[in-house]
């Protein structure tokens, strides 16, 4: 079982072109990504950084327009948050959710290098295998030196999901929320909202003070709730979020 993807040649053709496609920007078809890796251009992760287009005009299937859109995709993916990129970068276990926890409780990067799997056991909602697979990764000394690579070639990350030195208490702070409904926002501006005022709108298993957040005319109860488990509307939750106290008197 491989923790330690990106030095490994054998993913080669999986991993590199992934960064700018889960960053949102423009995707090669699997057919050039195989080219490359045929042809030698792309053999590990960093090496999607050492591509040129003189380099991609000689190959079958890339003409000017095409070469500059790939070079174009490349120079943007080097610019993304801390979240984005240790989803983009295949760590075994690490999905958007969990890439995004590490992102908040790690301000860069280099804070990650040599981690120790008791340190991300402490982040809420990081499990034992996550937690390993985290570890692992960033303890790999091909990896780290393969990231300072990659940092050579320019890689620049921003982390706006760091909240460990905001100060004071959050409204919503140690509730977990479960999203159901028609919305009047947009799903992601409610979760960016909870995000703002408290923890990620994120659910594994109900669990104490859990927030069951939905959008109708008369919000009814779940059968069988617990007392632990309280249906709001979107209205309400503004509300919260108005509250000063740490805890809202939802529970009270």
């Amino acid at each position: 079982m491989c923790l330690a993807p990106l030095p490994c040649p054998a993913q080669g053709k999986d991993h590199p072109l992934c960064l700018p496609r889960r960053h949102g920007h423009r995707r090669p078809g699997e057919k050039n990504v195989e080219l490359l890796y045929e042809k030698g251009l792309i053999r590990h992760f960093e090496d999607i950084y050492r591509l040129k287009k003189d380099d991609l005009l000689v190959l079958p299937r890339f003409a000017e327009k095409s070469a500059n859109n790939l070079i174009a995709a490349i120079e943007k993916s080097k610019h993304a948050t801390l979240a984005r990129f240790l989803f983009a970068i295949g760590i075994l276990h690490v999905g958007e959710y969990a890439a995004k926890l590490l992102a908040r409780n790690f301000r860069r990067l280099e804070d990650l290098y040599l981690v120790k799997k008791e340190t991300v056991l402490n982040i809420k909602q990081v499990g034992e295998k996550i937690a390993a697979s985290v570890s692992a990764f960033f303890n790999d000394r091909k990896t780290l030196e393969l990231l300072d690579s990659m940092k050579k070639f320019g890689l620049n990350l921003s982390n706006p999901d760091f909240t460990a030195e905001k100060k004071g208490d959050l409204p919503l702070e140690g509730l977990t929320f479960v999203i159901t409904g028609t919305l009047p926002r947009m799903r992601k501006e409610v979760e960016a909202l909870i995000e703002s005022y408290g923890d990620m709108p994120h659910l594994q298993s109900l669990r104490a003070r859990t927030i069951w957040l939905q959008v109708k005319t008369q919000v009814q109860s779940l059968p069988g709730q617990k007392a632990w488990v309280k249906t709001i509307s979107y209205d309400t939750l503004v509300e919260m979020t108005q509250n000063k106290k740490k805890q809202p008197s939802l529970f009270e």
